[in-house]
């Protein structure tokens, strides 16, 4: 496995920051190229701003992620024949391009149900009995 680590990390880091993937995907037949690119870590005025930015707290452990890398890129390829083929790619945005979601139509179903509703049928249910 190739890496490009910052300055005072060390492997083990990585295993946990990628949830040991990078030993599965090294063990697997025909899997090449393993490689990390790690970037150093955001300050912490960077996810400050972003907060404000975005009007949004970040959770805890998304922003000790954050100050332990801005970000991380993870590819492989497998070798068919004579031929490494570049296969996958796993990205975590860095702190500039972490992007926010809000609840919006182009990312929920037009009729889900929502907890009201379920609310409201368990008090449907108990009106019959």
């Amino acid at each position: 496995m190739e890496e490009t680590p910052p300055p005072g990390c060390s492997k083990p880091h990585l295993e946990k920051l990628t949830l040991g993937i990078t030993r599965i995907l090294e063990s697997s037949p025909g899997v090449t190229d393993v490689t990390i690119i790690e970037k150093p870590p955001a300050e912490r005025h960077m996810i400050s701003s972003w907060e404000q930015k975005n009007n949004c707290m970040l959770p805890e452990d998304v922003k000790n992620f954050y100050l332990m890398t801005n970000g991380f890129h993870m590819t492989w390829s497998v070798k068919l024949d004579e031929h490494t083929i570049p296969l996958g790619s796993m990205v975590i945005n860095s702190i500039s391009k972490l992007t926010q979601l809000n609840q919006s139509s182009v990312y929920s179903l037009p009729n889900a149900p929502t907890l009201t509703d379920l609310e409201d049928d368990a008090l449907e249910g108990a009106e019959l009995n």
